[in-house]
């Protein structure tokens, strides 16, 4: 006889709305507490972990970021710290005229004397701009996972593509207990 009914732990449901409702007023309400705002924004990327007989699997949601802003380390012998930067960016320019509509000019053809113009990127110095909705991950964040057991720390691969950060880490081999004959 079970003491909870089975639809509080049933593995269909997702409290994943949960945990990213607290994240987010728990970020809110930091903002407020501080008063000023030190350094860059931070937040905490989504990881899932798994488990495998041999290895750890840990795979990460880190969108619109480079490689090369993302560091893995390990602080201490089971300790892996994964962190790294994000900022917003924007390009602003002028379409080249055959990808306007309603243009006739010859598009990526050109004839004789005419010359091809390569759109240039504008920039403007307008800081006008008011933010009606932010809810892009921008800043610094910072992530750390203990591993029950040792692991291979020389073994570690990681993997990034698409937004995905991939990570295995292998679990390190049993020490096993050899007998020594007498002679």
């Amino acid at each position: 006889m079970a003491f909870f009914p089975r639809s509080l732990y049933d593995s269909d449901t997702s409290f994943t709305p949960l945990f990213r409702l607290l994240d987010d007023f728990d970020n809110y309400s930091r903002k407020g507490v501080s008063g000023r705002r030190t350094g860059m924004p931070s937040w905490q990327p989504k990881f899932d972990v798994r488990e495998t007989g041999e290895a750890y699997e840990l795979h990460g949601e880190l969108p619109g970021i480079n490689k090369e802003d993302v560091q893995i380390e390990f602080t201490e012998p089971q300790s892996m710290l994964i962190r790294g930067r994000t900022e917003r960016t924007y390009t602003a320019g002028t379409p080249p005229a055959g990808l306007i509509e309603g243009t006739t000019r010859g598009g990526a053809i050109t004839e004789g004397g005419e010359e091809s113009k390569k759109a240039m990127p504008e920039t403007k110095k307008s800081d006008k701009a008011t933010y009606w909705l932010s809810e892009r991950s921008v800043g610094e964040f910072s992530r750390s996972f203990n591993f029950p057991t040792q692991v291979d720390q020389e073994s570690v691969t990681a993997n990034f593509k698409n937004g995905i950060l991939n990570i295995l880490v292998p679990k390190a081999k049993k020490h096993e207990s050899k007998r020594i004959a007498i002679n």
